[in-house]
């Protein structure tokens, strides 16, 4: 693995190019810094998320100038401006991010944003890159001019891209809890290990500070929520701090169930229907990310329900109507039917439907069938079925 300028010039947006002039004008040298970087070095392909460091060699940061440059950024598309005096900009389906070097300052608090930053125009790029999280972040593609850059990476991160390993760029790593998280979170995703020195730091942080906000997005952004999760909760036994809204134990041998139920993992109300699903009580989970507990209630109930009826044949309510209602079962299926088309009403999205005909496929027909004016029109083997749906219809 190596950086190839010839191939990396080709895949410059031409877009960079009109914001290249713009930089230029004002005396700033770009370096393209982050996971844009890493990924050209890994897929030899350019993404469209460009963060931006943006030194000059002669004067100090001051805002003034740093708005003008906005100004001139927003006569080609919408700017916007973020904290720690980033820029942003989309141009041309293309999202740059432009930052002046910095310093992080930490104080002694325990949360994400315990730092103040220092910001100088003239800081060189070795010590910048200080505050970036793994070496892998924290190569830079300098340019010279739109046909011409240099690949600078003053922390070995090529060597630990080539090798899968994520280490991180200093100590003061350790400073910001969340970063154990990210950590987790990208040997996950890369399937990459941690160097025996970033092990030990993990090993010494101290994570009061981790939000269940944080904890959820990165697991999120792993592409793996369900065994990044596994992961922090391996991490939990030695870690307690944590305190997540699982125990290590509560989940013993019950992984596998998990990934098979869990069809999105991307909504909590997902989740919470996986969990009771299996048999691990939803309500750590409820208040630790803030989940309404009528919610929780309601989809915790809908599971129990649910797999009850993996044991019930809707053969079991064949027969006249009123014979039927007094079947000491039917109003339990009365009561599932109109539970799951109400939350369907209020979670569109949620994937209900897929959970009833992968797990009680006798009993998807219930939300398909459509009324017909004589039962003999239906396939004998769904009359049964029928019977039941239009039961429900009845009352």
């Amino acid at each position: 693995m190596s950086f190839d300028k010839k191939k990396f010039l080709t895949k410059i947006p031409a877009s960079f190019h009109e914001v290249y002039g713009a930089i230029k004008s004002y005396g700033f040298t770009p370096t393209l810094v982050g996971g844009t970087v890493r990924d050209f070095l890994l897929t030899g392909e350019i993404g469209h998320d460009w963060d931006v460091e943006l030194t000059h060699s002669t004067i100090a940061f001051n805002k003034g100038q740093w708005k003008d440059l906005g100004v001139a950024f927003s006569s080609m598309g919408k700017v916007t401006y973020l904290p720690y005096e980033v820029i942003r900009l989309d141009y041309k389906n293309i999202q740059f991010e432009f930052s002046p070097p910095r310093i992080e300052i930490f104080n002694d608090s325990k949360s994400h944003s315990n730092f103040t930053a220092e910001y100088d125009f003239k800081l060189p790029f070795e010590k910048a890159v200080l505050r970036r999280d793994f070496t892998i972040n924290a190569m830079g593609i300098r340019f010279s001019s739109v046909t011409d850059c240099e690949f600078v990476d003053p922390l070995n991160g090529i060597i630990h891209l080539r090798n899968k390993l994520l280490h991180h760029t200093g100590a003061e790593f350790a400073k910001d809890p969340v970063r154990f998280v990210r950590a987790i979170r990208f040997a996950e995703k890369m399937q990459f290990h941690f160097t025996a020195e970033l092990k030990q730091l993990m090993d010494s942080m101290e994570l009061d500070g981790i939000s269940s906000i944080y904890v959820w997005n990165e697991m999120q952004k792993s592409g793996h929520p369900i065994a990044m999760l596994k992961k922090l909760l391996d991490w939990q036994q030695t870690k307690p701090e944590l305190k997540l809204p699982l125990t290590f134990d509560s989940m013993k041998m019950k992984w596998e169930e998990l990934s098979r139920v869990l069809s999105d993992p991307s909504k909590h109300e997902t989740w919470i229907v996986a969990l009771e699903w299996i048999g691990v009580s939803c309500e750590a989970w409820q208040k630790y990310f803030s989940v309404g507990s009528e919610t929780c209630a309601r989809l915790a109930r809908w599971a129990h329900t649910s797999k009850k009826f993996i044991h019930i044949r809707p053969e079991s309510f064949h027969g006249e109507f009123e014979a039927v209602l007094k079947n000491a079962e039917f109003e339990f299926l009365f009561d599932w039917y109109f539970t799951t088309k109400q939350l369907l009403q209020k979670y569109p999205t949620l994937p209900l439907m897929h959970m009833i005909e992968q797990f009680l496929p006798d009993w998807i027909h219930l939300y398909r069938f459509e009324a017909v004016k004589d039962v003999k029109h239906i396939d004998p083997p769904l009359r049964a079925k029928y019977q039941v749906w239009n039961i429900c219809q009845r009352l």
